[in-house]
């Protein structure tokens, strides 16, 4: 609980402190797990933060912050959307009562498909050794792949598959903190 609470805190501190710029809410769930999440863009052009918070009914919660610079090869059409930066993580995993942080390293991609500009694909990559993991959690890695379908003009809903894994100093092998099918959707404003 005192997780959850310090989690919110932070989110709602980090919405507070950023300048005013575009956002996004994203909202989404599987069948184990629900995830809220929140992006701004800041100047200078091109630099994106953002914090999300993931619960997981098995296996625990994950609180991140993320940075990235993000660049868009063809402006004003947005066809292709690239990221790189990282991403900040506070686990809290029940099972094995492992708590850590990891400095994880990745990209993103977004991609609009050209004939039919209501759909595209988006993915992830971040990755953290055990040199930039602390405590309990010696490692972590995610990645994501999922389609997505503009219903408004600043809407979009999705579905797609996601793998969390974590690596541990002395609670055991390396499992899955989250594997499978997801949906949401997120809103810009």
């Amino acid at each position: 609980m005192m997780m959850r609470n310090a989690t919110l805190g932070v989110l709602i501190g980090v919405a507070l402190t950023l300048p005013a710029a575009a956002d996004t809410i994203d909202v989404n769930v599987s069948s184990d797990a629900a995830q809220l999440g929140y992006i701004r863009t800041l100047p200078p052009e091109g630099l994106e933060a953002g914090a999300a918070f993931m619960h997981h009914n098995d296996n625990g919660e994950i609180a991140e912050a993320e940075l990235h610079l993000v660049d868009r090869p063809q402006p004003g059409r947005d066809a292709l959307v690239l990221g790189i930066g990282g991403k900040a993580t506070i686990i809290n995993e029940d099972p094995r009562n492992a708590t850590g942080a990891a400095l994880a390293l990745g990209a993103k991609a977004r991609w609009t498909l050209p004939v039919y500009n209501r759909a595209a694909v988006a993915g992830g990559l971040y990755f953290a050794p055990s040199a930039t993991s602390v405590s309990d959690i010696d490692g972590y890695q995610e990645y994501s792949l999922r389609g997505e379908f503009q219903v408004l003009e600043d809407a979009n809903v999705y579905l797609g598959y996601r793998n969390i894994e974590l690596s541990y100093d002395n609670a055991g092998p390396d499992r899955d903190f989250d594997d499978g099918v997801f949906a949401g959707f997120n809103l810009q404003f």
